[in-house]
C-alpha cells in the first residue's frame, strides 16, 4: 500500500542508457490497459552513430516536433541549440488542459535545465502541485538525489528505468489507484 501513495516516480539510468525507450514502452503498456497517457518523450535522433539532437513527441496526441538540434562547435556548455516548434509542443503537451484527465503524465526528460529553473521546470512544479495523476520524470542518475531534495515534500519513489520490474512497479501503482478511485465513487 506505500506505493500507492506515490506521485512522482523519477525513472532513472546513465545517460543514453535507454531511459526515453523503456518510458516509451511503460506508457505504450499502460495505454493498452485503458489508461489515459499525457506528456512528452524527448526521442534522440542519431546520424552515422553520432547523436545530432532530439524531438519532443507528445504522448496524449502522437504529434512530434524538433525539440533541439547539435551545435557545430565543440567544447560550448551548451551543445544543443533549442527549437521553438518543439518547446512549444512540449508545454502544450505538460499544459493543465492536456494532462486534467491524465493517469499517468511522463516528462522526458528533468534535467540540468529544469535543474537550474529552465526548460520544463515551471510546467513541471505546476503539475506537482495540481496533477491527481502520476507523474513520472525521466532523470539522468547522477541527477536522482538532487531532483529528489528538489521534491522533498511530494512522496516519490526512484526507479531503474533498465530493470523490468520497474515497469511492473509503476503499472502497480496505477492499477492500485485505479481501484480506490472505483472504491471511492
Amino acid at each position: 500500500m506505500v506505493l500507492m501513495r506515490k506521485k512522482l516516480i523519477l525513472w532513472t539510468g546513465k545517460k543514453h542508457s535507454g531511459k526515453t525507450t523503456s518510458a516509451a514502452r511503460l506508457a505504450e503498456m499502460a495505454r493498452d490497459e485503458g489508461f489515459d497517457i499525457a506528456g512528452l518523450l524527448a526521442e534522440a535522433l542519431y546520424h552515422d552513430g553520432r547523436l545530432i539532437g532530439f524531438d519532443a513527441i507528445d504522448l496524449q496526441t502522437g504529434n512530434r516536433a524538433p525539440l533541439a538540434r547539435r551545435r557545430n562547435e565543440r567544447g560550448e556548455s551548451v551543445p544543443f541549440d533549442f527549437i521553438a516548434e518543439g518547446v512549444e509542443l512540449g508545454r502544450n503537451a505538460l499544459s493543465m488542459a492536456a494532462t486534467e484527465s491524465a493517469d499517468l503524465i511522463v516528462v522526458d526528460e528533468f534535467g540540468p535545465l529544469e535543474m537550474n529553473s529552465q526548460g520544463w521546470r515551471t510546467d513541471i512544479d505546476l503539475l506537482v502541485r495540481t496533477s491527481e495523476a502520476l507523474i513520472l520524470l525521466v532523470v539522468r542518475e547522477e541527477l536522482a538525489g538532487q531532483v529528489q531534495h528538489l521534491y522533498a515534500s511530494v512522496p516519490n519513489l526512484e526507479l531503474p528505468a533498465a530493470e523490468a520490474e520497474s515497469v511492473e512497479k509503476v503499472m502497480s501503482v496505477l492499477r492500485g489507484r485505479r481501484r480506490i478511485r472505483r472504491a471511492a465513487r
